[in-house]
């Protein structure tokens, strides 16, 4: 395969467009929503690296300056020859692309380069809202929404079970939204909350509708971009904070 914690960007417009919600319920029927959140896609983008990964370069044409290296906090790795490049928030074709240009315009003539997935940090997200232990959960497998609640103390008596939000960004900083009704996974359904969870989600358990997650946004998302492993920190603290 040939390919290629940010710092928190603070008061960056969050481009938020058609809002939709698919899977286990339809689009909500509030206009106030109306072009707040993009569309839920259940497409797999690819990987994309964040401080706290590895990476493995391998460089062919020079076999000397390949190796394994970490991504430091600043979303950078240390190469041979080069120092230190930027890769954080890259695939691995894009990582590969910039390292390939980085030393053909220093010391190689037409480097042929590669980059593969290495260790990986904290797959974390963020869970918030009407759970006994809102915050930063760490992911150590596949998971979906009820297990992130459980892994953050479990609902509180005043949860709206049945309207669990997902909120994760695409790759352009559009917000999207799914809605999860928990409580059907909960009685037993098959087929309940099929969501699997990605680094750096958002789940939003609210107090009585769902329509309650346009106040988490502005108040812990809106004008953050982007949704990476600094910002899931800073959210986590804020939601701690007023907890």
């Amino acid at each position: 395969m040939r390919a290629s914690r940010l710092g928190l960007t603070i008061a960056v417009s969050l481009g938020l467009a058609a809002c939709a919600s698919s899977g286990s319920q339809a689009p909500h029927p509030d206009p106030d929503w109306a072009g707040r959140f993009a569309a839920w896609q259940d497409t797999d983008p690819a990987y994309r690296f964040f401080p706290g990964d590895s990476i493995v370069v391998t460089v062919h044409s020079a076999p000397e300056l390949s190796g394994t290296v970490p991504i430091g906090p600043d979303g950078r790795v240390s190469l041979p020859l080069l120092g230190n490049v930027m890769v954080a928030n890259r695939t691995d074709y894009e990582i590969a692309g910039v390292v390939a240009d980085a030393y053909a315009q220093s010391v190689l003539v037409s480097p042929i380069v590669e980059v593969r997935r290495g260790e990986l940090g904290p797959q974390n997200i963020v869970v918030g809202g009407e759970v006994t232990n809102p915050g930063l959960v760490e992911m150590t497998g596949p998971i979906g929404a009820l297990e992130a609640v459980m892994l953050a103390g479990g609902f509180r008596n005043t949860a709206a079970r049945g309207e669990v939000v997902v909120l994760r960004r695409q790759p352009g900083g559009r917000l999207m939204m799914r809605v999860v009704n928990v409580r059907q996974a909960l009685n037993g359904r098959p087929g309940a909350d099929q969501i699997q969870l990605r680094r750096h989600d958002l789940v939003f358990v609210p107090r009585s509708t769902v329509a309650e997650v346009t106040n988490f946004v502005e108040q812990y998302v809106y004008g953050v971009l982007p949704l990476d492993q600094a910002l899931s920190f800073a959210i986590a603290d804020a939601i701690n904070d007023n907890n």
